[in-house]
């Protein structure tokens, strides 16, 4: 029995000498990751600002004085790619990224270092029982205060949380966010560029010709979201980003970005169209009426057979053979606008007297209509609009409607069907050939509309540069400019997907000369990759009387005089 205290003291004394040595271990380690990490991350930066300061003045301005005439699809996305506002946007991004890879690294080292102490800083207790867990237990492990203790220490940790994420400062946030070139197997805006340049439109086609290949990291990152958005078939339906989506390894700072960019441009390509009907220019608007379908279908070309060909197919296999997006185009009249009948004549009209006027509706508008003359103050262009996929598209709509459990009203409320009307006017000879000299003088003011827009002292004439202004007035001179030149640019918009027909009426000014004139109609949509409606129309023009003016508009034109 008196070797028992012996037995106690050896057992003691071995007990120090292991300590002794886990501790020198320990010690040793620390001082070799010291050493070897002289460089730790640095702290994470405060938040960033992620206002932007945006000049769309100036960002207009670039975009037109980059475009000309002749100006392709591509080179609008270009432009609108590479503009101020769109630079500013990126370049913004690219730092709110940089910010977000810095505090999760900061955050990922800092989760090392604790699991490393953790394991460093072993209590005596673990060190002495590594192959019996429940040697040393505390007596007051299942002692209801201890209890208690741990469930209000738990609940305060989860009360910290919670106000940390509600004030922003919960590093959990960062570590959930998926990085390309931090996480593994995280797809972003590098595995957009390496498909891109797979499918070789990475450089970007003929973007290199006129400017530096060697682009900053902004002008890179949109014009990746640009041609991504052209190939957007391919990529999403690539192996690797359908086996990426439902795990989660997306980069959420490249993809959620590309959403809003296509926002911006969508709007963007609107204001380059009306800038190209301002100025005139026929070839540049149905330029950019290709890039907004391009840009809204995902397509590096709009004239394609094959892409053409893709798009019957996909939309005949969705919505059925009558589907594929069409307008039919039937009583159209060009001459004095007709008076549209009061509500109240046609209320007091019966059924059968509605049907025979809605059937001889075309003759009685040419039989009523006097010859337009040049003095007249406006011609009328009209038209019955028949929607061929009206009903295809409403049943699809409902089915996804009951599908998603969305009821049909709000469902169908965000519908929106755009298409683009373009009139063109040519005076023709007495054998009916179109004149090749003709000025184009319409409404009695100047043919030169840039004269036109300089006296004006419009808005977009003050932003363009000489250059600028001598490359569409060059488009206006020699013969054939009435193949060049816009006479009125029309958009219409269908907001009711079960709409199936409508008349749509422009008013267009009369020539300033009597004569014969052909009126070329041209209507592209600005959602489908469809073909184009076209007719002609041709209107024998009167020579007109000048109208007299009142006593008091004469006497304001002789103050202006004096």
């Amino acid at each position: 029995m008196a070797s028992l205290p012996i037995l106690g003291g050896i057992a003691l004394l071995i007990g120090l000498i292991i300590l002794a040595l886990k501790f020198a271990q320990k010690s040793s380690s620390t001082s070799t990751t010291t050493s070897s990490s002289s460089t730790p991350p640095k702290k994470a930066n405060k938040p960033l600002n992620r206002k932007v300061t945006l000049n769309p003045e100036a960002d207009a301005k670039y975009i037109l004085n980059t475009l000309t005439p002749k100006s392709t699809p591509l080179e609008i996305l270009y432009a609108i790619a590479t503009s101020p506002d769109n630079i500013t946007v990126a370049t913004k991004s690219l730092e709110l990224r940089a910010d977000v890879v810095q505090r999760k690294l900061v955050h990922l080292a800092e989760q090392a270092k604790k699991a490393e102490d953790a394991q460093a800083n072993a209590t005596l207790d673990e060190l002495l029982n590594e192959d019996d867990d429940d040697a040393w237990a505390s007596d007051d492990e299942d002692d209801e205060a201890a209890q208690l203790a741990k469930a209000a220490k738990e609940e305060k940790k989860k009360q910290a949380a919670a106000l940390a994420k509600a004030t922003g400062k919960d590093a959990q946030d960062v570590t959930k966010v998926m990085l390309e070139g931090v996480d593994d197997d995280v797809l972003g805006m590098q595995w957009v560029k390496k498909n891109l340049t797979a499918l070789g439109v990475w450089p970007p086609p003929k973007y290199a010709t006129k400017t530096n290949i060697n682009m900053d990291a902004p002008t890179e990152r949109n014009l990746i979201m640009t041609m991504g958005r052209l190939n957007a078939r391919a990529l999403n339906s690539h192996p690797e980003l359908l086996q990426a989506g439902p795990t989660g390894k997306i980069d959420p700072t490249y993809f959620q970005s590309t959403m809003e960019y296509r926002q911006r441009v969508g709007q963007q390509l609107d204001n380059v169209l009306r800038f190209a009907c301002t100025l005139r220019s026929f070839q540049l608007a149905c330029a950019v009426l290709d890039a907004i379908v391009m840009f809204k279908i995902g397509c590096m070309d709009a004239h394609s057979e094959t892409e053409l060909k893709w798009f019957q197919n996909f939309m005949e296999e969705k919505y059925g053979k009558e589907g594929t997006p069409k307008l039919i185009l039937e009583d159209t009249y060009l001459g004095v606008p007709t008076e549209e009948p009061s509500k109240d004549k046609e209320e007091n009209k019966t059924e059968a007297e509605k049907k025979e006027e809605e059937k001889n509706k075309l003759v009685q508008l040419i039989a009523q209509s006097r010859q337009v003359t040049t003095t007249d103050d406006k011609m009328s262009l009209e038209m019955q609009i028949t929607r061929q996929h009206a009903e295809a598209f409403t049943k699809e709509k409902l089915a996804l409607c009951q599908r998603q459990g969305i009821p049909p009203q709000i469902g169908m409320q965000a519908y929106r069907e755009s298409w683009f009307i373009i009139v063109r006017a040519y005076k023709l000879n007495e054998d009916g050939s179109r004149m090749s000299n003709w000025d184009g003088a319409m409404g009695g003011s100047n043919p030169n509309h840039f004269e036109v827009l300089k006296g004006n002292k419009h808005a977009i004439f003050d932003m363009l540069t000489e250059d600028t202004i001598a490359s569409f007035e060059k488009e206006f001179v020699g013969s054939d400019v009435s193949d060049r030149k816009v006479i009125v640019g029309w958009p219409f918009v269908i907001s009711n997907v079960a709409q199936k027909s409508g008349k749509v009426k422009i008013h267009l000014p009369p020539p300033d000369v009597p004569g014969k004139y052909e009126f070329s109609v041209t209507i592209k949509s600005q959602e489908f990759l469809c073909g184009v409606e076209e007719f002609k129309l041709v209107v024998d023009i009167a020579q007109g009387v000048k109208k007299k003016k009142d006593e008091g508009e004469e006497d304001k034109e002789s103050k202006k005089d004096k």
